[in-house]
């Protein structure tokens, strides 16, 4: 009988350890920093798609202007552009803290980057609670996550 627990106190122990394992893996900067990457490329594809195709700028901009010219259209089409590449440096800005190996550099990025994306977000909540034009909820939600995912590392990541 004394084998047979000590055999389940091994096994307890065995599922405790691959447990804490996966736990401590969620806290190194670079499966967070991976997470909010990906977050992020897909929180920014329905501005690529409305940038690269003129039909959806059409229908899913244009139209929320009625009487628009060509000039304003011009003007939007810019606008739409400089977003597209901000969102773009900010994935290569992930991609580069990947390779971070310092704690302390991790955390400095981490926080950065969280800064960075805290004034992409917040405008398109502050529109969605005022009631103004702002893009999808489910967008909204993916450019939070990655915010969410930077803060947490910044205060708990690990190595």
């Amino acid at each position: 009988m004394k084998g047979f627990f000590l055999q389940l106190s091994i096994i307890k122990l065995n599922i405790f350890t691959i447990d804490n394992h996966k736990r401590t893996q969620m806290k190194k900067f670079k499966t967070l920093f991976i997470i909010a990457l990906i977050s992020n490329l897909l929180s920014t594809v329905p501005l690529i798609l409305v940038t690269l195709n003129p039909n959806m700028m059409e229908e899913m901009v244009y139209s929320q202007f009625p009487g628009i010219n060509d000039v304003g259209k011009e003007a939007l089409n810019l606008i739409h552009s400089v977003f597209a590449i901000i969102a773009l440096s900010m994935a290569i800005s992930l991609i580069v803290s990947i390779g971070i190996k310092v704690k302390e550099s991790a955390q400095t990025a981490a926080l950065i980057l969280c800064i960075i994306h805290a004034g992409w977000v917040l405008p398109d909540w502050i529109n969605f609670v005022t009631g103004n034009a702002h893009p999808p909820v489910g967008v909204m939600l993916l450019s939070s996550i990655s915010f969410l995912v930077l803060a947490y590392a910044w205060k708990k990541g690990e190595i």
